[in-house]
């Protein structure tokens, strides 16, 4: 009888009850330019360090990037209305929600959409 088993042996005891959204958004909290049409197994093999994410900017990172900016220029005046991530202040905050989130943080704030973009860079 032979056995195969998975090139990534960590990847089914650490990440098998994580879905696809779950990886996708550490993955993308740890910093990683992945995007959302990558694999389980490969997102969790960035994750642990056993594979290097394809080099690639995510257009909708600068819109994160935009996000934040604004947020942290304007602070005293939103900090108290923030229910999201962007609470902590963390440039890097906005990278954890899906692009949906995002795309719904501008069409909710379409007013400030002239700012937001100012802050936008890759």
């Amino acid at each position: 009888m032979n056995t195969t088993r998975s090139t990534t042996t960590s990847f089914s005891s650490i990440f098998d009850s994580f879905n696809h959204t779950e990886l996708y958004q550490l993955a993308r909290e740890a910093g990683f330019q992945v995007l959302p049409n990558e694999s389980r197994e490969n997102l969790a093999m960035y994750l642990l360090g056993e594979k290097e994410p394809p080099s690639s900017v995510h257009e909708i990172d600068m819109w994160r990037n935009g996000i934040m900016g604004f947020l942290i220029d304007h602070w005293k005046q939103v900090e108290t209305q923030l229910t999201c991530p962007a609470k902590s202040k963390d440039p890097r905050a906005c990278f954890g929600c899906v692009d949906a989130q995002v795309v719904s943080c501008l069409v909710t704030n379409e007013n400030d959409l002239h700012q937001i973009r100012i802050h936008r860079k890759p």
